[in-house]
């Protein structure tokens, strides 16, 4: 059985992962008045405030002194990736609606991250591929296809 803590911090995902479903609504709905891209830059305006404010209340979290050069230029990635995210959902949630747009990313999230884990690339922990885990993204896949039924 998992512990408080572990159980805890599950219970700390599963918040996140419904916080994503609002944020994802309330980013299409943004995205119909200011257009995708205008959208995304209004967000990260507001992102950025948020994250000064956080740094100035806990400046321990934050070490600029210690970010990577030019030459692990690929550590920046994520924040390209996230304007990809962004721009991805904004556009999709319309046509497609909340629930199967984030089905994709949830499926997309899930099978990466057994490759990335399988390999242990990106200096994650190696973690084989099981049949448990095959199952478990096989399970994930039937999920999604029920949902956008």
């Amino acid at each position: 059985m998992a512990s408080s803590s572990t159980l805890g911090l599950l219970g700390l995902g599963v918040l996140a992962g419904a916080l994503i479903t609002v944020q994802t609504v309330l980013n299409a709905s943004l995205g119909d008045r200011a257009g995708v891209l205008g959208s995304v830059l209004a967000l990260t305006i507001v992102s950025l405030v948020v994250l000064i404010v956080a740094i100035l209340v806990f400046p321990n979290s934050a070490n600029f002194h210690e970010l990577p050069g030019p030459s692990q230029w690929y550590l920046y990635l994520g924040g390209a990736f996230g304007v990809i995210i962004l721009v991805s959902s904004i556009f999709l949630v319309p046509k497609i609606g909340a629930a199967e747009t984030l089905t994709a990313i949830v499926v997309g999230q899930l099978t990466l991250a057994v490759v990335v884990d399988h390999y242990g690339l990106l200096s994650v922990p190696r973690v084989e591929v099981s049949l448990l885990r095959v199952a478990g993204i096989a399970l994930v896949a039937v999920g999604a296809y029920l949902v956008v039924r």
